[in-house]
């Protein structure tokens, strides 16, 4: 408790210092509220550990998480947002040991980029022969773009779909940003983006033997959880705002929130995963989420937040020792997407807890992420949205 306590102290310290330092471009101070709610929108408030020991169900430390990529028979992998952070660093992981990773990314330049990175990675740090990697475009904030993704994988082996590509928009826009279909686009690209992929990929992944959906999530899904408490906190309310059509600007019918935003669109996430893992259970797919951590990268997630904010809070977490790599993120993602201790496991939540402890906990989801009719009406509302069966 005492370390817990000292954690916090060190972190608002640090941050009130920033608030003082830190200037805008354009001159006017970054005030306290506007840099805490940028900071919990990305999940990089510390998640200290406050849950009750019996409520852990098993520790998984990072050597556990890379010792054995290579044990598993070659994969077929599809990761969405491999161009960079913790997708890029775990499809570099997975083709150095050996599997058969698709970069899908926003455009064909980003995916081809990606897949070269991928290869030049992994004839450097080779773990087993036979990786390969290749990309395909899969812009997620277009439902046209999913569609002609999926279709040019039809036929094709996939044993893991890992939905790993996120936004997260400035947390002082004011107004809020459309995909292609006009949907809003942090709910469309995190959630209605990826529920339509991994429809529509379904058939496909039943051919696998063992195929597995792995989902990027967040602690700032849960409000009582160092990162979903601080500034707005997620609840998708009784849903209105995606019962009115494409048009919604938040989940519950509310006024644009970008913090809120994000994390709503976190907690679609899990409990797409809670809900997929009992409606792909009799086809033989397990379905899993995964936190990769506080990673306050200024070129990756935090690319739209302040820079100079994001490059001084990147030292903050180093320095108070909260803060993962992506690195770490991508060993966490490689963990998911093959290792054999996972094989026939579902519906877990593995979160990075304690902060900054380089291993993945497993526990609970958040009371709201739990609600099994919740969890069904989204699947109804999502389907109805990106025009597939319920």
């Amino acid at each position: 408790m005492l370390r817990a306590r000292s954690m916090r102290t060190t972190l608002g310290a640090c941050v009130c210092l920033t608030v003082v330092a830190i200037r805008s471009p354009a001159g006017g101070n970054i005030d306290r509220r506007r840099l805490m709610t940028s900071i919990a929108a990305a999940g990089l408030t510390p998640r200290l550990p406050t849950l009750a020991a019996d409520n852990l169900e098993r520790i998984i430390p990072q050597e556990v998480l890379t010792g054995a990529l290579t044990a598993a028979a070659p994969r077929e992998i599809i990761i969405t947002g491999s161009n960079s952070g913790v997708g890029l660093a775990g499809a570099r992981l997975l083709t150095a040991a050996g599997h058969h990773v698709l970069c899908a990314c926003r455009t064909k330049a980003k995916a081809d980029a990606a897949a070269a990175d991928c290869t030049t990675y992994a004839h450097a740090n080779r773990l087993r022969a036979g990786g390969t990697a290749r990309g395909e475009a899969c812009d997620l904030a277009s439902l046209a773009s999913v569609r002609s993704f999926a279709s040019s994988v039809k036929g094709v082996k996939v044993d893991t779909l890992v939905l790993n590509a996120g936004i997260a928009r400035g947390t002082s826009e004011s107004d809020p940003r459309r995909t292609a279909d006009g949907f809003e686009e942090t709910i469309g690209v995190n959630h209605l983006g990826h529920f339509l992929l991994a429809s529509l990929l379904v058939p496909t992944l039943k051919a696998s033997p063992a195929a597995r959906v792995v989902v990027t999530a967040s602690p700032v899904h849960d409000p009582t959880s160092g990162g979903g408490n601080v500034g707005s906190t997620a609840t998708l309310g009784d849903l209105s705002g995606l019962r009115g059509g494409a048009g919604f600007t938040m989940v519950d019918g509310g006024l644009f929130d970008p913090d809120k935003a994000y994390k709503d669109s976190k907690l679609c996430n899990m409990m797409f995963m809670l809900e997929a893992s009992r409606r792909l259970a009799s086809e033989g797919i397990t379905v899993n989420a995964f936190s990769p951590g506080l990673i306050a990268d200024p070129n990756g997630f935090f690319r739209n937040q302040n820079q100079i904010f994001a490059n001084v809070f990147n030292s903050i977490t180093k320095l108070v020792g909260v803060a993962e790599s992506n690195e770490f993120g991508g060993s966490a993602l490689a963990y998911m997407a093959v290792d054999p201790a996972l094989d026939g496991l579902t519906g877990g939540w593995y979160d990075t807890l304690p902060p900054g402890k380089h291993q993945l906990t497993v526990h609970a989801a958040s009371d709201e992420a739990r609600q099994m009719d919740k969890q069904n009406q989204l699947w109804t509302l999502s389907s109805r949205l990106v025009g597939v069966p319920s």
